[in-house]
């Protein structure tokens, strides 16, 4: 597989799905517009059309592990959000731990002036945003 190409991150949540997106090298990460969460078969097309419109050549999903590592519900529940990702684009799709990025996101969505708020709609990108670069550090 070619080290070219995006690769987009998703912070899945019950109202809002946030989405990040790297360059064609996966140097540089940026948050897109969140996504109004309006059923998960709208939100399945929406991603592929995002995956098929950026060129992307992988697709993470932020895991909702628990602060010492371990799986509960919420990562249960993104397990099934996963094995659907999975069916609905044509790219590999792999699970990234996500503790602390909503925090985070929260600590810089505060700082922001609100015409940059205004841009992302929601924290929810910005938090896709942490996911996909610790994958990018991890990897």
């Amino acid at each position: 597989m070619s080290d070219r190409g995006r690769i987009l991150a998703v912070d899945y949540g019950e109202r809002n799905v946030g989405l990040a997106c790297s360059d064609e090298l996966a140097l540089t990460v940026s948050p897109l517009p969140s996504l109004p969460n309006r059923g998960k078969r709208d939100v399945l097309r929406r991603i592929a059309a995002a995956v098929s419109e950026l060129g992307v050549r992988e697709l993470v999903l932020g895991m909702p592990l628990r602060m010492d590592g371990s799986s509960g519900e919420a990562a249960a529940r993104m397990e099934g959000v996963l094995r659907s990702l999975r069916q609905a684009v044509p790219v590999p799709v792999h699970g990234v731990d996500e503790r602390l990025s909503t925090v985070e996101a929260l600590e810089i969505w505060r700082a922001m002036a609100p015409r940059q708020r205004k841009r992302y709609r929601t924290v929810d990108s910005l938090a896709a945003a942490f996911i996909l670069e610790r994958h990018l550090e991890e990897h």
